[in-house]
């Protein structure tokens, strides 16, 4: 009896341990582009970028894209999202931000708002994993009281 119960709390902790790994895993996903495109809409300024390359898989294709920011020095930067829908050509001028204390964080505008709703989708579904892990590691049961 007492080896089944160390056996049900190990596979608790098992499971709970998981849970907080896939929640690592989906913060850094979606958390990081979220916050990323948040600051930019926010505090970005706003340039013209000249595509210079493009990378990527026969499917996929990221751009990559140099402009001038408001301290005249040039930067390149390659974007965050890839896109098999929206093609980019080298030379194409596009509108895009830059944080202007760290203008190697930058994203094109178009693609940084096309991926605001899986951004926010995984980091909401990170912040359950989060959350669930979390109950199932506390030595305590949870008790609900609607009361």
């Amino acid at each position: 009896m007492e080896q089944e119960i160390s056996t049900k709390k190990n596979n608790v902790k098992l499971w709970g341990g998981a849970l907080l790994l896939g929640a690592l895993v989906l913060f850094i996903v979606g958390g990081y582009p979220l916050l990323k495109q948040i600051a930019l809409d926010g505090f970005g300024v706003e340039v013209t970028g000249t595509v210079v390359e493009v990378a990527g898989a026969d499917q996929v294709k990221t751009p990559i894209v140099q402009f001038t920011a408001a301290d005249g020095e040039q930067y390149t930067f390659k974007s965050y999202y890839g896109n098999k829908n929206i093609r980019f050509a080298i030379g194409e001028e596009v509108q895009m931000r830059y944080l202007a204390i760290n203008p190697q964080i930058a994203e094109i505008n178009m693609l940084g708002r096309i991926n605001y709703p899986s951004n926010l989708g995984a980091t909401c579904i990170g912040s359950f994993l989060l959350m669930g892990g979390l109950v199932s590691l506390r030595n305590k049961p949870l008790v609900l009281a609607f009361s």
